[in-house]
């Protein structure tokens, strides 16, 4: 089941239960087959191998699209740049570590379940924040739940996370990495982009 994220298990399961006891009764039901496919493909866990031997990189924690590259001022931070990128119902789920994290401090917040491309209403959506530091870097790694989504999780994870490390799964969601302002960027508004895509580099 490597191929599948283990948050489909049940949801797969159960679809599997009823195309077996339909075609015991009734024969065999397209519909189910149909919503079966849907749902392995909702959760398909493409093999990705997020390795970087450059410690200071900066890696896509999952697939979607850059909307958001922007200089900003937070009371908690400073001075920042925060790249957003979302994901949605066509791209893999699964997201991961995107570089070297110790984590300090993990914020769940409960909320609604909004499409992601209400910016504005970011204040009333379900919301998990990672504070953690990263090459002695203070970052902030926020996971914002989308329309489609569930209740927000993460794995069960430790307070050092290797690069790559998997941390949870999206429906429809979006990531935003609150990084440092010296940082170099490498990639570019509106680009298309897989976990474990260069994004750039701490500095």
């Amino acid at each position: 089941m490597k191929y599948i994220a283990k948050e489909g298990y049940f949801s797969i399961g159960l679809i599997v239960f009823l195309i077996i006891f339909f075609w015991i009764l009734n024969g065999f039901s397209f519909v189910l087959f149909l919503a079966l496919l849907i749902f392995l493909f909702i959760f398909r866990n493409p093999n990705r191998i997020l390795i970087c031997h450059d410690k200071k990189a900066i890696l896509s924690p999952i697939d979607g699209q850059i909307i958001q590259i922007e200089n900003t001022f937070r009371k908690d931070f400073g001075e920042c740049i925060e790249i957003s990128i979302a994901n949605s119902f066509c791209n893999a789920g699964s997201f991961y570590a995107p570089f070297e994290m110790n984590i300090d401090e993990v914020k769940y917040k409960y909320g609604l379940f909004i499409d992601k491309g209400f910016q504005n209403l970011n204040f009333l959506k379900e919301k998990i924040s990672i504070n953690a530091v990263s090459n002695s870097s203070k970052i902030i790694l926020e996971i914002y739940a989308g329309n489609l989504g569930r209740k927000l999780r993460l794995d069960n994870i430790s307070h050092g996370l290797k690069v790559g490390d998997r941390l949870g799964f999206l429906i429809d969601g979006k990531i935003k990495l609150v990084l440092p302002k010296n940082i170099r960027i490498q990639a570019g508004l509106g680009d298309e982009i897989k976990s474990g895509s260069l994004l750039g580099y701490l500095i």
